[in-house]
């Protein structure tokens, strides 16, 4: 009885056997690991950036206290940093506006740049800051980040 189970399972498992022997060669196979490991690869890399900047935006990080003081000043850097990014866009397009338009689009440009200073002054004296002056330090910085977003649309507009 044994033998004749045995020889049902064999028959049945041969035609699996075969048919997945059928499929990619090792060289096919091993491309096709290596484009889903790309693709997993990716994957993971897009994920970090949509949290990153779901992470980095002044509602997520304005109530962050003493204790998260490091996050609060990297994401603030991280959306100064974007948007010098962008500026960086602006400033090359510039040369191909009209004279008057130009002039204005560099006082904007100009404005940006100040705010955005005294945002990095603002941030390095939020690093000094202690628990007491946490409230005031962060204050400072909200209304410089305030001045900075103001100034960005101001020259992108």
């Amino acid at each position: 009885m044994k033998t004749s189970r045995s020889l049902v399972y064999l028959i049945a498992l041969a035609p699996a056997a075969l048919i997945g022997s059928w499929g990619c060669s090792k060289s096919e196979t091993t491309k096709a690991q290596d484009v889903v490991q790309d693709v997993k690869t990716t994957a993971k890399d897009v994920a970090a950036d949509v949290k990153t900047a779901a992470v980095d935006t002044w509602d997520s990080i304005k109530d962050f206290t003493f204790e998260k003081r490091s996050d609060f000043s990297a994401g603030v850097g991280r959306m100064a940093d974007s948007l010098d990014a962008k500026i960086a866009d602006v400033r090359a397009t510039v040369s191909t506006l009209p004279d008057a338009a130009a002039k204005d689009k560099n006082a904007a440009i100009k404005e940006y740049d100040e705010a955005r200073a005294d945002l990095k002054v603002k941030l390095a004296d939020l690093g000094n800051a202690t628990a007491d002056g946490w409230s005031d330090a962060k204050a400072k910085v909200a209304a410089s980040w305030a001045k900075v977003q103001a100034a960005y649309t101001k020259a992108t507009s």
